[in-house]
């Protein structure tokens, strides 16, 4: 050695001296199950060859090459060696890391995907310029399925680059499952009507993800709702023949009402349209499974069915047509998914399911009753899962705590009662308002949690949040997205599922307002909300560069320009001034379009506009 370099198979390695670190300090994300350190150095080379000894592993070089290694003709030219070798999970792996060689081993191509995931974000850690810490990593999934849906059927339609980013993250974070939630935002040949100007989904762009999606070892599973939430189709003449309500319905709890239905009638006329509907979607996907939806039909027993309904029950009649798509999803070799909802009205009904149906049970709030829920299900040996959510949806900030106790929840009883995994959504309801970065916090959250079963610090996920999502460009910019998040405790609201600045602007029953607001809140509490998303703006407003981190920025500032009017509202509420409204030509429009556009398609922009602009703009 002389002038503090090493010669190594050809290599000049720079040596530095470092300090010795401790496994926390070792900054990974998700962590892994075991972590051991030495006090040795593995030198950094100006080159990095790899040599995968497993034949099946190879599919796996396109990664490495990316990242900038090559390929060696022989093992014993190479510093990174894959192999194939028993480890303690078959989806799990090995990662050692010596001072002359790294090591990567694994049972599956799967577990050393991860691994390799593992081994880059060391290798990006700007600590380590010079020198990786020697170390020896053992990890694994403590869920089977970690699954992530992301709603794309309420007005936003992501780009294929978004897509591409999200898959990306979402790979980097070990989830092995993705959805999008579709009702009318795939370009079926016959139905335009429905879809265009929704600027939907082709099949070859299905295609494409599907394909995106299989090279990072996460499953594509179509979702494509037959049931319920079918307005974007009944709402048309030439379907409303297959409605349960075709003129619409009026209905309490949650109160909404409607000149079209939501709701097929439950009969073999909608099974049959169903089933064309199928026979052009699911070719498109590679996965054997299909989340068919059936969830809320909210109208059901009031139109068509009613007097059968009356007979027999709701119960019957939905478990009855449940059937009848069960059938037609196995007609065309997948296996069905469908949400609980309606299942779990009756609890018992769930022995009456064939082993093949896998419910996924749903709930969104730190309270919901998993644990009973689950139980009821695992007695009845059906494969199944369960569904937090991200909590951003009718919400412009998102609602941190809740989010974390709801995925808390979901995973504890995942564990405990032996589901397959977890189905994290992230939905858009009434308009799709929501910044899309304020997914970030609960998908690292709930991501990292599925992975290892262990809850992040904030600290931990805003760091992964810089690491992983905007590149350290701007590291007080995570910090603002969580911060935001909390806006709901800082004003002490807890409405079920909605923020509070989003219920201000949006209630389904608007001449309540005024009482709710009375009976719920102070002036001085809102005004706090409002001192306190100043502050998340002055966080969020430290400059930057890099692209990015700029959209982030203008989405955190989007969230706290819009819940900063709804407050105000709320004060003038609650003060008796006249509320305040912006030109129909207001900048914020123009900043509104941009912030979409940055990640999403224009179908669907100009109604999600126009519902903001019928809340805060004049006539």
């Amino acid at each position: 050695m002389a002038g503090n370099c090493l010669y190594h198979m050809g290599y000049r390695l720079t040596l530095l001296e470092e300090k010795v670190m401790s496994p926390t300090e070792i900054k990974l994300f998700p962590s892994p199950q075991k972590l051991k350190l030495s006090s040795d150095r593995f030198p950094i080379p100006s080159t990095f060859p790899f040599y995968i000894e497993e034949e099946s592993f190879r599919i796996l070089e396109p990664h490495l090459s990316r990242q900038g290694f090559s390929p060696a003709n022989q093992s014993k030219d190479s510093l990174i060696s894959i192999r194939k070798e028993e480890v303690t999970h078959p989806k799990g792996y090995r990662l050692k890391i010596s001072p002359s060689q790294i090591t990567l081993s694994g049972n599956e191509a799967e577990g050393i995907f991860h691994g390799l995931q593992t081994l880059f974000q060391i290798l990006k850690n700007p600590e380590y310029l010079h020198n990786l810490p020697c170390l020896e990593i053992e990890d694994y999934p403590i869920l089977k399925r970690r699954g992530f849906m992301l709603d794309v059927s309420r007005c936003k339609v992501p780009t294929m680059d978004a897509l591409y980013s999200l898959i990306d993250l979402l790979a980097q974070l070990r989830i092995n499952e993705l959805q999008l939630y579709i009702e009318h935002t795939f370009a079926f040949e016959k139905h335009d009507a429905v879809w265009k100007d929704s600027s939907p989904f082709s099949g070859r762009e299905i295609q494409l993800i599907d394909q995106y999606c299989k090279e990072r070892f996460i499953e594509l599973v179509p979702n494509l709702n037959s049931f319920g939430h079918f307005e974007r189709w009944l709402r048309h003449d030439q379907y409303k023949h297959l409605a349960e309500c075709p003129q619409g319905f009026k209905r309490d709890n949650p109160y909404m009402v409607r000149d079209h239905g939501t709701t097929l009638k439950p009969n073999q006329e909608s099974l049959d349209f169903i089933d064309s509907l199928y026979a052009e979607y699911l070719p498109h996907f590679s996965s054997n499974k299909f989340n068919v939806g059936m969830d809320e039909p909210w109208e059901l027993g009031q139109g068509w069915s009613k007097n059968k309904i009356e007979q027999v029950g709701k119960d019957e009649v939905y478990l009855t047509h449940l059937e009848g798509i069960r059938k037609l999803v196995e007609t065309h070799g997948k296996e069905m998914q469908f949400w609980a909802d309606v299942l779990l009205e009756k609890p018992e009904n769930a022995k009456k399911l064939p082993l093949s149906a896998s419910p996924i049970i749903w709930g969104y709030e730190p309270g919901h009753p998993f644990n009973e829920q689950a139980r009821t299900i695992a007695s009845c040996g059906l494969s199944y899962c369960l569904a937090p959510g991200t909590g951003t949806w009718r919400s412009f900030s998102g609602r941190w705590e809740n989010t974390c106790e709801n995925i808390d929840s979901a995973i504890t009883n995942a564990i405990e009662h032996r589901a397959q995994g977890i189905l994290l959504t992230s939905w858009g309801d009434c308009g799709n308002h929501q910044p899309w970065a304020t997914l970030y916090p609960p998908l690292l959250y709930g991501a990292s949690k599925a992975w290892n079963g262990q809850s992040s610090k904030e600290d931990d996920i805003a760091q992964a949040i810089e690491k992983l999502v905007h590149g350290n460009h701007k590291p007080s910019l995570s910090s603002a997205l969580i911060e935001l998040g909390k806006l709901d405790r800082v004003i002490g609201s807890n409405i079920a599922n909605t923020s509070l600045s989003w219920h201000l602007l949006f209630a389904p029953l608007p001449h309540k307002i005024l009482d709710f607001i009375h009976k719920n809140h102070t002036t001085q509490q809102l005004k706090e909300g409002i001192s306190f998303l100043q502050s998340v703006q002055e966080l969020n407003a430290k400059p930057t560069k890099a692209s990015k981190s700029k959209l982030i920025e203008n989405e955190i500032s989007w969230g706290v320009q819009i819940s900063t009017i709804a407050l105000q509202k709320g004060i003038d509420l609650l003060e008796g001034n006249e509320i305040s409204k912006l030109s129909k030509e207001d900048e914020l429009f123009t900043f509104y379009e941009k912030i979409w556009l940055s990640r999403a398609r224009p179908g669907g922009l100009s109604e999600s506009r126009e519902l903001l602009r019928e809340e805060i703009a004049l006539p």
